[in-house]
């Protein structure tokens, strides 16, 4: 598969697009990938607020597009689609190019790796991870949760946790749920790209999170192939998309 070179790629997040986790985006991504990013100013104090957002989205989506010259789109936030179903789809046909977003990236990216049994990592409250274990149960995986956060976070707030403190949290969670077979982390504002690679070293299975698998997914659509090395199996091996 030839990867192209100078490929444009387009984030529309649904909050702002100044969150300090973008940087450790930006030192993820291989030379010939550049993206333009866009907060669309959605999430305020509850991520019910992204409910019946769908033509909204879809519409400023177009804008978007049109105004920067990107060949593909990356939707982010797991609840964006989760609480718009059917979200992906009507982006695509209004923007008239490769669209992905996080939670079925990453479900595609699960598969990619034969894994079933997943732990889940985010920030979120026990009640909104029930809306993610509800959807992947519902697609054929099995759901260990992960290391609880404070309840008092606001919707799209910072986390504040060290990468060596979130890497103690997650590797507990793992040895409380031993027949884990992968690890996805969902909520980009714990920042877990710095230690993807450790984690995957320690506990010998693949660890996936929101931002690795939709890169993935929308290269791989693009028809492009990179091998990038220390961010997890994912991004190193690059398996084909199914």
């Amino acid at each position: 598969m030839a990867t192209p070179q100078n490929i444009h790629i387009g984030i529309l997040s649904p909050a702002t697009a100044d969150r300090p986790h973008f940087k450790s985006l930006e030192q993820m991504l291989p030379p010939e990938v550049t993206v333009t990013n866009e907060g669309l100013g959605l999430l305020q104090d509850s991520y019910h607020d992204l409910e019946g957002k769908t033509d909204e989205i879809a519409a400023r989506a177009a804008d978007f597009v049109g105004r920067n010259k990107v060949q593909g789109l990356i939707v982010t936030g797991g609840f964006v689609t989760l609480f718009n179903p059917g979200l992906e789809a009507k982006v695509a046909a209004a923007v008239q190019i490769p669209v992905t977003s996080a939670v079925s990236s990453v479900t595609v990216a699960l598969r990619a790796l034969s894994a079933t049994r997943v732990t889940l990592v985010t920030p979120f409250t026990a009640d909104m991870n029930a809306h993610i274990e509800k959807h992947l149960t519902n697609l054929g995986f099995t759901v260990f949760p992960g290391p609880p956060y404070d309840k008092t976070r606001k919707p799209g707030a910072g986390v504040e946790i060290s990468p060596d403190e979130l890497f103690r949290r997650v590797e507990a969670s793992y040895r409380q749920n031993p027949t884990t077979q992968a690890i996805y982390f969902q909520g980009a504002t714990l920042d877990p790209l710095p230690i993807i690679q450790r984690l995957e070293d320690s506990l010998g299975i693949p660890v996936i999170s929101s931002n690795t698998a939709m890169f993935w997914n929308i290269l791989s659509k693009l028809g492009s192939r990179f091998s990038i090395k220390g961010y997890g199996k994912l991004l190193s091996s690059w398996p084909a998309l199914a």
